[in-house]
């Protein structure tokens, strides 16, 4: 069996969590292929799903116009495909645990001990589905990841979180972050910002990306804030910018677009670079353009979040660009843990030095690299690049 690594995905509804992880899938052989000596490979349904997904994305470029697209035409909603693609988590451990549920690893009805499960590193491998009390759900992407021609070596889990699920079932949302070495946020970018531009009250972002709606324990701060409390292992946090592309397509647009982050987030990344969590909180800025070809065009309603989107060209293609970009700084954050204590790391990789190699040359690729004085527009590190 291999030792998972688990990814957190978070985002609200059609924010483009699954067009971002679909789009990501769809390079992977492209990228990694012609660049590396790295294999990545969807495991059991996550093939058929993810092929869905890529399908529902290009099907926005068949029309022979430029008409616009709504959001729903760019960012397919999340489905559920079968039981077998569901983790149901009962995230109060604790609270089995005093009521005796859970004893020598196992509980009373054969599934494993979680905190066992969830612990980076652990040989104990989580059943495809966890039965929990409240009912809630998590999408698990799974691919196994190695040398080319060799058995891989780990398996990356992303999970994606229906953007409901992050509002009605924060509990479990924080329980994941905490146990997740890596989150990736998905910004939903025109709601980022349109309204900047004319200088209003930032609704949209508020309501699409800070999740500052219903109770306040389920926006996005909130939620790490609980999950971070006491943080003593390094994490690492990916704000991916989607739906990007009208932003992306200049220097002066992009460095446009970091600044809207940074002021957008502040609140979030003040919380990460306060002294409980300045030491162990990397955070990284790396735009996705999931689509490529497709550019946000104009908002159909001036009182509701109505994003329309255009084809740069009546012949534009699927194109998505800087897929790898998530990915490279995982690997090279997972590299630098091994690096800082390998006796902990050595059940994953052994003595397989060809494959770490692998891994070091493929995370050089990354667009922002303060060490070796590497920045591109739209792309940064904000804080803890002493963890990568």
């Amino acid at each position: 069996m291999l030792t998972e690594f688990n990814i957190t995905v978070l985002g609200s509804a059609r924010a483009g969590k699954t067009s971002l992880l679909s789009s990501i899938y769809n390079q992977f052989s492209q990228v990694i292929g012609e660049e590396s000596d790295l294999e990545i490979k969807p495991v059991g349904e996550a093939d058929a799903q993810l092929e869905k997904q890529v399908a529902d994305l290009q099907s926005a470029f068949s029309s022979g116009t430029q008409m616009p697209l709504n959001n729903a035409d760019v960012v397919p909603a999340t489905t559920i495909v079968g039981e077998k693609s569901i983790t149901k988590i009962d995230y109060d451990y604790n609270f089995a645990r005093k009521n005796n549920k859970y004893r020598n690893g196992s509980s009373k009805n054969g599934l494993p001990d979680l905190k066992q499960l969830f612990n980076l590193g652990q040989k104990n491998k989580k059943p495809k589905v966890i039965l929990g009390k409240n009912g809630s759900t998590d999408i698990g992407y799974r691919f196994n990841l190695g040398q080319k021609n060799k058995k891989p070596k780990v398996q990356l889990v992303l999970r994606d979180y229906p953007g409901e699920q992050i509002l009605d079932n924060s509990k479990e949302v924080i329980y994941r972050i905490r146990e997740c070495a890596v989150t990736m946020i998905t910004i939903d970018t025109p709601a980022l910002m349109v309204e900047g531009e004319r200088s209003l009250s930032w609704a949209f972002h508020k309501d699409r990306n800070l999740l500052e709606k219903g109770k306040s324990s389920s926006s996005m701060q909130a939620i790490f804030q609980e999950a971070y409390k006491g943080l003593k292992e390094k994490k690492l946090v990916i704000l991916v910018p989607v739906k990007c592309e009208k932003w992306m397509k200049d220097a002066a647009s992009a460095n446009q677009l970091l600044d809207r982050i940074k002021t957008g987030y502040k609140s979030l990344l003040d919380l990460f670079a306060s002294e409980e969590m300045q030491d162990n909180v990397a955070v990284v800025v790396t735009p996705v353009e999931t689509m490529g070809n497709v550019v946000y065009a104009y908002m159909d309603k001036s009182d509701s979040y109505s994003p329309q989107f255009m084809k740069r060209g009546i012949a534009a293609q699927f194109d998505p660009r800087y897929c790898d970009q998530p990915l490279r700084y995982i690997l090279r954050f997972v590299l630098k843990r091994f690096l800082e204590s390998p006796g902990f790391w050595f059940e994953w990789f052994g003595n397989d030095k060809p494959f770490l190699n692998a891994i070091d040359d493929f995370a050089r690729g990354c667009k922002s690299d303060p060490s070796l004085g590497i920045q591109t527009n739209g792309f940064t590190v904000i804080q803890g690049g002493q963890l990568l």
